[in-house]
């Protein structure tokens, strides 16, 4: 069984369809991106992904469990987190923080337990703490923990917001567009993290981007959107030398160096 299925995804907004017929199957440990020019629906499809709009047809299957109807914090404990396009961080918050708020999705202590701070509270506690820094470690961040996320230079936000996702221990982690803003070398360095965390994590990514330079490298597969439909799908050699591909992005504003425009 693939540890996901998405069959026959659409949505409309008012006469607008906006996504059409999305079909995706991801086996576990893949690495799958979805690419297009700007409005293509790419994160129109994580938003349904994740349970902010519900679909109008189809279905988003996890382990074999249809998710449709969910909401967002119910598709976060079955197992899907997300990052977001525009960082939502806790900007006043430190990095250590930030990253503790995300265990709330799995915290059992009882109000009880911490009002009275029992002994299984303080454990909990020190075992949380310990937790969060071997994260912030492997993620080159532990070093900045206790600065305000705010201070932190964009591209640590960047990782900052992927650790607070891995926190919650997810089966599948989906990527909006981690790239967006970066200058080359905070996106090689992302080139480098993503799959190093597919590795150490052991764990299932989807990406949405238009940077083709970036995915091309890492994704196993790449599926192409353009008008909310898919136009082309497979691995990256072929996906690159399609020849829609390439109509879609040139009418994107695709320039020589791999991106598509605004």
């Amino acid at each position: 069984m693939s540890l996901l299925e998405v069959k026959n995804l659409s949505i409309m907004f008012g006469g607008l369809c906006a996504v059409d017929d999305f079909n995706l199957s991801v086996e576990k440990g893949e690495l799958i991106a979805v690419i297009g020019p700007n409005g293509a629906g790419k994160t129109t499809i994580f938003n349904m992904l994740t349970g902010i709009y519900r679909p109008t047809s189809g279905s988003i299957s996890l382990d074999g469990e249809n998710l449709v109807g969910l909401k967002p914090y119910q598709f976060a404990k079955k197992g899907i987190t997300r990052t977001f396009q525009n960082i939502r961080l806790f900007s006043n918050a430190t990095v250590a923080d930030n990253v503790k708020m995300a265990h709330t999705l799995h915290n059992d202590q009882g109000l009880l337990k911490c009002l009275l701070r029992l002994p299984s509270m303080r454990r909990s506690e020190r075992a949380l703490d310990e937790k969060v820094m071997e994260l912030l470690d492997r993620l080159g961040l532990a070093d900045k923990a206790d600065l305000l996320a705010k201070n932190l230079p964009y591209g640590d936000q960047r990782r900052l917001e992927i650790a607070r996702a891995l926190m919650t221990e997810p089966k599948l982690l989906l990527l909006d567009e981690p790239v967006a803003g970066m200058i080359t070398a905070e996106m090689e360095d992302m080139a480098k993290l993503v799959p190093q965390i597919r590795k150490d994590f052991g764990i299932t990514i989807i990406l949405i981007e238009h940077h083709m330079n970036f995915v091309m490298p890492i994704a196993d597969r790449i599926k192409v959107l353009d008008f909310g439909r898919t136009i082309a799908e497979g691995i990256p050699e072929t996906v690159q030398k399609d020849p829609k591909v390439i109509e879609a992005y040139l009418g994107g504003g695709y320039t020589k160096n791999g991106n598509a425009g605004s």
